[in-house]
């Protein structure tokens, strides 16, 4: 079994400081649920099925945690399971500092679990080689918090850079699928491609982060809080392009937030971590509905 990359796990979970408002003020939380329902019946645009046909057996998981425990100095996960399907937008949520990341880390192998199963494609990756690892990794597409390019780079380099490393592509080749890449993301090729990313806004360079994550066509893409930091405006726009990566691409996408609006407009389902466990895995509205007292803090606080 491969050495554990990551010396530091997340923060561990606490006991929060106050007593929840949302339980408090009563209203809150039916309020919060009717603003989080009208949202999400007016937010799919008519005709936005996905427009290619999923490729396998829609039963069948791409991505799946079983009974996954994981400790450092502490217990950081305990027997959380979960699974993702193709075209499914899974969003996981909770507290700071519960071990949303470290799943995302454990996907990408940089983590091994003491116990339990990763698997990508019903094939087991806790086990494999490095190398063999390596090659699991580039069926996926990272998308970072900061969105993490590299600064002394320009757009196009950014983005060409996991198509040069990872594949045989020539040079006309890599222009083309770059030039692609950033029209997905609304990005005019002929504009930004040249520019360094410290010419663009926090915005367009989370737009960029997203073309080089899925320069490599993956079929799973990986989001670290894309949207944080950013202003209502960009934030409704990276909301919808991974919602169009969802209906257009059938990307199966596993999302770590904090943004409850976001999260709720682009989840098919929600995975609610809290006291080392997911204590809630279900739909945007399965989850509106829960009459579970820390479901309603936890909206109601938000």
């Amino acid at each position: 079994m491969a050495d554990r990359r990551q010396n530091e796990p997340d923060a561990l979970p606490g006991r929060r400081n106050a007593e929840p408002t949302a339980r408090n003020s009563g209203k809150r939380p039916a309020a919060v649920r009717r603003a989080i329902r009208s949202e999400l019946a007016t937010d799919t645009p008519p005709g936005s099925a996905p427009t290619i046909p999923r490729r396998r057996d829609s039963i069948e998981p791409i991505v799946a945690l079983e009974h996954v425990s994981l400790a450092f100095d502490r217990p950081i996960l305990e027997d959380v399971s979960f699974t993702a399907r193709e075209s499914d937008t899974v969003v996981i949520v909770g507290e700071s500092g519960t071990g949303k990341s470290t799943i995302l880390k454990l996907l990408l192998r940089l983590l091994v679990p003491d116990r339990g199963r990763v698997l990508i494609d019903n094939q087991d990756i806790t086990s494999l080689s490095f190398d063999e690892a390596l090659e699991v990794r580039q069926r996926m597409g990272m998308v970072f918090q900061g969105a993490a390019l590299f600064d002394s780079m320009t757009v196009f380099e950014n983005v060409a850079y996991p198509l040069r490393e990872h594949t045989d592509m020539n040079e006309d080749e890599i222009e083309q699928r770059v030039r692609e890449k950033l029209q997905f993301v609304d990005l005019d090729p002929d504009l930004v491609m040249e520019q360094m990313p410290a010419e663009l806004s926090g915005g367009m360079r989370k737009r960029v982060g997203i073309a080089r994550g899925m320069a490599n066509n993956p079929e799973i893409m990986l989001y670290d809080e894309p949207t944080s930091g950013l202003d209502p405006l960009t934030t409704n726009t990276i909301t919808r392009l991974i919602m169009k990566l969802q209906r257009e691409l059938n990307a199966t996408s596993i999302v770590v937030s904090h943004d409850i609006r976001s999260v709720f407009r682009m989840a098919t389902k929600v995975a609610l971590l809290n006291n080392h466990r997911i204590t809630f895995f279900g739909t945007p509205e399965e989850m509106t509905a829960s009459e579970d007292e820390y479901i309603q803090d936890f909206l109601g606080g938000l």
